[in-house]
């Protein structure tokens, strides 16, 4: 069976989850929260945020509602694990203080969040122990003698005398729950994902220096390639200057052997030309020489 306050612990622990559960990445600032106990009022200042691992700081500050002899002023801190209460410290803020009303008490709490803590919150339990103290008064009769008329004749008068007060002393005590920091850490499904997202990650990584080696040897092969056709494009120029020199030295062929059968042609025609003329002249001189 549970304790009341235990079981206002968890339930302040449920709802602190649930509220903070939808700011879980809200910048942290100071807050604070009261507690009203019987004869003290109390604030607590703290970050709205932690992480595991990270130490907190709780500022208490108490004010008298009345006068009492106060024997103790405890904080104790728990963080709420699921359905488990873990106490992380316990620190006594004042003790055996007489406390007139309106005075105030004040002490910084510390403590670290454990490293393994989930997604959470921090509970303060104030605990107050004082002292009430109550009078009594005791009245007793004593006789008197005293005379009214004279020596013979005596008069009993009753005197009712009050003496000091008794004091008695009540203990009392009282307690009550406050939310504190919102521990922001993981979850499970955050792990199961966190480790998803690792494996495509060496995945990815992979890829990326499997497709940077690809990207390398298809720049040494563009390099290769690109040499190729350089030298293919410097053999086609010198093939096409050869075909060129080819077409340019046919020409000249050509014209050459034209150049020839013209020259043959001419000096063929001379040379039939030339006999006519000479037995033109034979015939003349033989004309000449007749009686």
């Amino acid at each position: 069976m549970r304790s009341k306050t235990e079981c206002g612990i968890l339930l302040v622990a449920l709802f602190v989850g649930t509220f903070a559960s939808q700011s879980v990445f809200a910048q942290s600032t100071q807050v604070s929260s009261s507690v009203n106990l019987s004869h003290l009022m109390v604030q607590l200042a703290y970050p709205s945020e932690v992480l595991p691992s990270q130490s907190v700081t709780v500022s208490v500050k108490a004010q008298a509602k009345d006068s009492f002899q106060l024997t103790s002023l405890t904080v104790q801190i728990f963080l709420a694990d699921q359905s488990n209460l873990r106490q992380l410290s316990s620190v006594t803020v004042a003790q055996n203080l007489w406390m007139a009303s309106g005075n105030q008490v004040s002490k910084d709490v510390q403590t670290t969040v454990p490293p393994n803590a989930s997604r959470t919150s921090l509970i303060a339990l104030v605990t107050e122990s004082t002292q009430l103290a109550s009078y009594d008064y005791s009245g007793f009769y004593y006789p008197s003698w005293y005379s009214a008329y004279g020596s013979a004749n005596y008069l009993h008068y009753p005197f009712f005398f009050t003496l000091y007060p008794s004091y008695a002393y009540t203990t009392t005590s009282d307690d009550s729950v406050a939310p504190l920091s919102y521990v922001r850490a993981t979850t499970p499904e955050y792990r199961d994902l966190l480790g998803q997202y690792q494996q495509l990650q060496q995945t990815l990584n992979l890829t990326q220096a499997q497709n940077q080696k690809l990207q390398q040897d298809l720049q040494t092969a563009q390099g290769a390639i690109s040499q190729k056709d350089s030298m293919i494009a410097d053999l086609n120029g010198r093939l096409s200057s050869a075909n060129n020199t080819t077409m340019l030295l046919g020409a000249i062929a050509v014209i050459l052997a034209l150049v020839t059968v013209a020259l043959v042609t001419i000096h063929l025609r001379s040379t039939k030309v030339k006999p006519s003329e000479d037995t033109s002249q034979q015939d003349a001189v033989m004309s000449s020489q007749k009686p």
